[in-house]
C-alpha cells in the first residue's frame, strides 16, 4: 500500500517546548517511524536552539528575508519559514509573530510534494487559511486538529480587547470547521463546544486525546537526582509542572500557598517558563512566601525524575474555558502515577478523567480554599494518595502515544480511501474552471434576454439565492434566474415542484424546460462548490411528498449522507435519467451509482447528453428525456 503524503501547518515544532509543538513532533515522528508515512510539517522559526533548552535561551531573532528554509529530522521534511520571533508579552508581539508566520506559511505550502491530508493545528488559528490553500492546489483532504478554539480565548489576553479581532477570528473558526473533512476534538466538551457554537457537523467530528509516552515517563522513587538536587526529598511536594501562562489561573496555586504556608512540611514547585511566570515570582515574594519554589522547564529527558519528586500535582483551568482548551499535562501527570487536584469545572475532560478513573480530586477553578483542603486531604491521607496515583498510571494506558497516533493514522487512512484518485480530480477540476469560464463569457448576451423577459412578465426579482447542501454537507449558495411567482415557497417551505405547479411563471416553464434558470450556476462551478457533473445540490431541510400525501425529510432517505462525499452536479444521472416524479429514493440510487464509476469520460457523456436535452427542451418532461 502506497505510504500515506500527510502535511501539517503549526507554527510550533521541534525544538520548540511548548506543548503544540511538542505533540506535533511526536506525532509526526511516530507516522513516519511506525505507520511509514511521508510527513512534512510548515512551521515557525524555532525559538530555542536545541543546545540551550536547558536554560530557556532563545534562539537568535535576526530576521531573514528568505520565506523558509528545508531541513530533516527524524525522518520529517521541516519547511521552516522565517519570521519575527519577539516575546509573546504582548498583543502586538503575538499578532506580528502570526503574521509573519503565516504570510510565510501560504509560500512554504506551494513548495510542499502534493500530500493525501493537509492537516492544521491552532497555533495561530489563522494558519487553517494557509492549509487549506494547499488542499485547493492539491486536492487534497482537510483535517482541523483543534488544539484551542478561538476567540474564546482571546479572553485571556490581558493587554487586548477588540470586537473586531473577535468577530475575524470567530469567522475564520467556523470556515475552517465548515471546509474540513474531518475534525479533531481533544475531548467529548470539545467536541460539544465545536458542533453547537462553530457548526460543526456531528459525523465530522472525531475524538482523539492527547498523550503522554507512557515508556518515557513512568513511575518513579521520590528520592532521586532531581528532588536531592532542589532539595525537595523530604518534602511533601505540590507541583504544577508545563507553561507558566495565561488558561491556568495559577494565582489559585499561590493563594493556596498563602493559606498552608505554616505548614512547614508542605512545599509548592512551579516548573516551568510562561507569561506569568514574573507576576507570580512577584506575589510570590509579596507574600513572603518560603514554601513556595519556581524552576525552570525540564529537557524530556528528565520528565521521570521531575514529576516523581512531586507528591501531588496541580491540573488547573480558569472558569469558562472547559472545552476551549485542554490541558496537555494532565496526560503527562497520568504517566508518573501522581494524584492530582483539578481546579476545573465539573464539565472539563480534565474532571471528566477524574471522575472515570477516581484519579484527581476536583475542586471549583479560582477556589483557593478548596485547592488547600483537597491538598490537605491527601497530605493527611497517603493511603488515598497511593491509590489514586495507581489509578492515574492505568488511566495513562488508555492515552499512551502509540495509541492515539494510531487513532490518527486510522482516521488519515479512512478519508485518504474517500478520495477519489488526485489525477483524475485535478483534470476535473480543471475542465470545470475552463467550461464554467467559458459560458460565463458565451452566454453573457443570453443573461440579458432572460432579465428583460423576466422583468416584462411581472417586475419581480430577477434572480433567486438559494441555500444548497454542497460536498460533506457544507452550506454554500447558488444563484438562479427565478421562475416562479415571487414568495413562492412562504407558505410551504422547500418543497420540490410538481407537474402543474401554479408558482411557476410562464418565463419560467421555458427557463426550466430548458434548464436556462441554472445559468448563473456556472459561477458556483467556477467557485468550487459544484461541478458540471454530481449529484443534484438539495436544499436543506427538503422535503418530498409521497403519493399517499406523506412528507418525508430527504435526510431520511437512504444515500442520503453518501451523495455528499463528492461535489454536487449541474447535470447527473438522476438528472438525465430519472424522471420529473421518480421517488427522491432512486434518485439518490442514481447518484450512488454515478459516484461508484465516475470517470471523466463519463462526465463527456453526461454533458453531451445534457446539451441535447436543453437543445429538444425536454427538461421539464414528464417522460423519458433521452
Amino acid at each position: 500500500m502506497k505510504p500515506l503524503q500527510i502535511c501539517f501547518f503549526n507554527r510550533s515544532y521541534y525544538p520548540d517546548q511548548g506543548a503544540t509543538g511538542q505533540l506535533l513532533t511526536e506525532l509526526a515522528e511516530t507516522l513516519v517511524r511506525d505507520h511509514g508515512c511521508c510527513v512534512a510539517v510548515v512551521v515557525g522559526p524555532a525559538l530555542f536552539k536545541p543546545e540551550t533548552q536547558k536554560t530557556g535561551d532563545r534562539q537568535d531573532t535576526s530576521f531573514s528575508w528568505l520565506p523558509f528554509r528545508r531541513e530533516m529530522h527524524n525522518g520529517v521534511e521541516i519547511f521552516r519559514t522565517n519570521g519575527t520571533t519577539f516575546r509573546p508579552r504582548r498583543f502586538a508581539s503575538r499578532i506580528l509573530n502570526y503574521l509573519s508566520y503565516f504570510s510565510f506559511a501560504v509560500l512554504a505550502g506551494f513548495r510542499v510534494p502534493s500530500p493525501d491530508v493537509v492537516v492544521a493545528l491552532t497555533d495561530p488559528p489563522i494558519v487553517g487559511l494557509a492549509a487549506l490553500l494547499t488542499t485547493r492546489r492539491s486536492g487534497a483532504k482537510f483535517v482541523f486538529l483543534c488544539q484551542d478554539i478561538f476567540p474564546e480565548l482571546t479572553d485571556l489576553l490581558e493587554d487586548f480587547r477588540s470586537e473586531t479581532i473577535n468577530w475575524m477570528l470567530d469567522w475564520i473558526s467556523r470556515c475552517i470547521v465548515r471546509k474540513s473533512d474531518r475534525v479533531v476534538a481533544l475531548g467529548e466538551t470539545m467536541r460539544k463546544r465545536l458542533i453547537e457554537g462553530k457548526g460543526a457537523s456531528p459525523e465530522r467530528v472525531k475524538v482523539i486525546h492527547n498523550w503522554a509516552d507512557c515508556s518515557a515517563v513512568v513511575p518513579g522513587p521520590k528520592r532521586n537526582p532531581f528532588s536531592i538536587r532542589h532539595g525537595l526529598e523530604d518534602f511533601f511536594v505540590v507541583m504544577h509542572s508545563g507553561n507558566i501562562g495565561l488558561s491556568q489561573g495559577l494565582e489559585t496555586v499561590i493563594e493556596a500557598a498563602h493559606l498552608l504556608r505554616k505548614i512547614e512540611n508542605i512545599k509548592f514547585v512551579l516548573v516551568g517558563e510562561g507569561v506569568k511566570k514574573e507576576t507570580l515570582q512577584a506575589k510570590a515574594k509579596e507574600l513572603n512566601l518560603g514554601n513556595v519554589l519556581f524552576l525552570p522547564y525540564q529537557p524530556k529527558e528528565h520528565l521521570t525524575e521531575s514529576f516523581s519528586t512531586a507528591d501531588v500535582f496541580i491540573v488547573s483551568l480558569k472558569r469558562g474555558l472547559a472545552g476551549f482548551i485542554v490541558p496537555s499535562k494532565l496526560y503527562g501527570v497520568l504517566a508518573s502515577g501522581r494524584p492530582y487536584i483539578a481546579s476545573t469545572e465539573e464539565e472539563s475532560e480534565v474532571a471528566q478523567i477524574s471522575r472515570n478513573f477516581h484519579c484527581g480530586l476536583i475542586t471549583p477553578p479560582g477556589d483557593f480554599r478548596a485547592m488547600a483542603d483537597g491538598i490537605l486531604s491527601l497530605y493527611q491521607d497517603r493511603k488515598l494518595s497511593r491509590e489514586m496515583g495507581k489509578n492515574a498510571r492505568r488511566a495513562a494506558m488508555q492515552f499512551d502515544r502509540p495509541l492515539q497516533v494510531r487513532a490518527y493514522y486510522d482516521l488519515f487512512r479512512e478519508i485518504v480511501l474517500e478520495l477519489p484518485a488526485r489525477r483524475s480530480y485535478l483534470f476535473k477540476r480543471i475542465f470545470d474552471i475552463s467550461l464554467s469560464g467559458l459560458g460565463l463569457l458565451v452566454f453573457m448576451p443570453v443573461w440579458v434576454l432572460i432579465v428583460v423577459f423576466i422583468k416584462l412578465e411581472d417586475g419581480g426579482p430577477v434572480f433567486y439565492w438559494q441555500e444548497r447542501m454542497g460536498i460533506n454537507g457544507e452550506i454554500f449558495r447558488i444563484l438562479k434566474f427565478r421562475s416562479m411567482i415571487p414568495d413562492a415557497e412562504k407558505g410551504t417551505g422547500p418543497v420540490q415542484s410538481d407537474e402543474g405547479d401554479a408558482r411557476i411563471t410562464k418565463m419560467g416553464h421555458v427557463l426550466r424546460a430548458t434548464a436556462m434558470d441554472e445559468l448563473p450556476q456556472l459561477w458556483s462551478i467556477f467557485s468550487g462548490y459544484m461541478s458540471f457533473v454530481g449529484p443534484r445540490a438539495i436544499r436543506p431541510g427538503e422535503k418530498e411528498i409521497h403519493g399517499d400525501g406523506r412528507v418525508v425529510d430527504a435526510s431520511e432517505i437512504p444515500g442520503y449522507k453518501k451523495r455528499q462525499s463528492v461535489l454536487p452536479g449541474l447535470t447527473g444521472l438522476a438528472q438525465i435519467y430519472g424522471k420529473h416524479d421518480t421517488p427522491r429514493k432512486n434518485k439518490f440510487r442514481y447518484d450512488l451509482l454515478y459516484i461508484r464509476n465516475r470517470s471523466f469520460c463519463l462526465d463527456v457523456y453526461l454533458i453531451i447528453l445534457s446539451l441535447w436535452i436543453t437543445f429538444r427542451g425536454k427538461w421539464e418532461s414528464r417522460g423519458k428525456k433521452v
